[in-house]
């Protein structure tokens, strides 16, 4: 499988569409409550191709909602680098000022409730965001306009939020990040306060964003109605990704889909469905047999604890076998034993 990482020399080193339009390496966020850590984040890396739509799946607790919140350089992580397209350094390494000016041409950011200002018109404010990222009047305008129509909220456009149904405030929420023209969208759970009608109806605005307007999403998401949308799905467990799936993908069985993900640190998580139907053993044997890695449980505790004179390896098979064997247990081959150094 292809490496998820790129590093910081090649990213910054040209403005191609070859490169990844976000990437995270090795983020770890740890949480300290007085004496006690939580490692919220355990090395995490992926990227964000432009166009793309990946969305991040997982329980609660799994590190979605933190990682997000890095990758759109609202929070810090404790290690770990994050690279935006349009920024020439690692976000995490840069000033609250040099984000918060990056950011308004490369990411908006989608929460869960609306944001709107309950005083003002939908109409006012999307250019009251236009205004905050100090985009010239005319043009705020001209984009406001055209996001008024394409979010199908023209003629709510002077209407305010309690006037509004929730779908409609979802649409005008979204056009208050579309304002600066965006690369990238970021959310957590966007959908996850609107019925499943109206929940469908912002799905196909997101993919109208992302075919018309060229704008990259990376979403978190519970949902099978909102997963079934994307292009490319990391799922995540403990802190790390686990596993990779296509835009078919069942989320009440995900082993029909799952691709293991390698991380950097040359890491695979076995999923606990699939150690639950071996007994959950804590320890394998591996070997290699015409390019497939090959894990074997090892259930016998004691040939983990006797000495390497009381087990060798068989050179065929590389099963763990007794010295005293003549030949393998797992393959039947002859046992060659290592002669001892005078």
């Amino acid at each position: 499988m292809a490496s998820n990482s790129i590093s910081s020399q090649e990213l910054s080193s040209a403005d191609t569409n070859d490169l990844p339009l976000l990437v995270a390496e090795d983020v770890i966020k740890i949480y300290k409550t007085g004496k006690i850590e939580t490692q919220a984040l355990r090395g995490v890396s992926f990227k964000v191709n432009l166009g793309e739509k990946l969305f991040l799946i997982g329980p609660s607790g799994s590190g979605k909602t933190t990682l997000v919140n890095i990758v759109a350089g609202m929070g810090k992580p404790t290690s770990g680098k994050v690279f935006w397209k349009d920024l020439s350094k690692d976000i995490t390494r840069s000033s609250l000022e040099e984000i918060i000016r990056a950011r308004r041409s490369f990411a908006g950011v989608i929460f869960q409730d609306s944001k709107l200002l309950q005083h003002l018109t939908v109409k006012e404010n999307i250019e009251l965001a236009g205004f905050y990222a100090k985009i010239p009047q005319g043009i705020v305008k001209q984009r406001s306009e055209f996001l008024l129509k394409f979010m199908d909220i023209w003629d709510k456009r002077n209407k305010k939020e309690d006037t509004l149904s929730g779908g409609e405030k979802k649409r005008a929420a979204i056009a208050t990040t579309l304002i600066t023209n965006p690369r990238i969208l970021i959310g957590d759970e966007p959908t996850g306060d609107l019925d499943i009608v109206t929940a469908e109806s912002i799905l196909n605005l997101f993919d109208k964003i992302s075919d018309e307007l060229g704008i990259a999403l990376c979403i978190v998401t519970h949902s099978q109605q909102v997963a079934a949308r994307a292009d490319r799905i990391l799922e995540m467990r403990e802190g790390i990704i686990i596993g990779q799936h296509g835009g078919r993908i069942h989320l009440r069985n995900l082993e029909e889909s799952r691709l293991l993900e390698m991380d950097r640190q040359n890491r695979l998580a076995i999923p606990k469905t699939i150690l639950k139907t071996l007994d959950n053993p804590k320890h394998f044997s591996i070997s290699t047999e015409k390019r497939k890695i090959i894990l074997e449980p090892i259930y016998d505790e004691s040939l983990i604890t006797q000495s390497k004179k009381d087990i060798i390896t068989c050179m065929i098979c590389g099963k763990m076998v007794q010295n005293t064997e003549k030949f393998c247990n797992h393959c039947g081959a002859a046992i060659t034993k290592k002669r001892e150094k005078k």
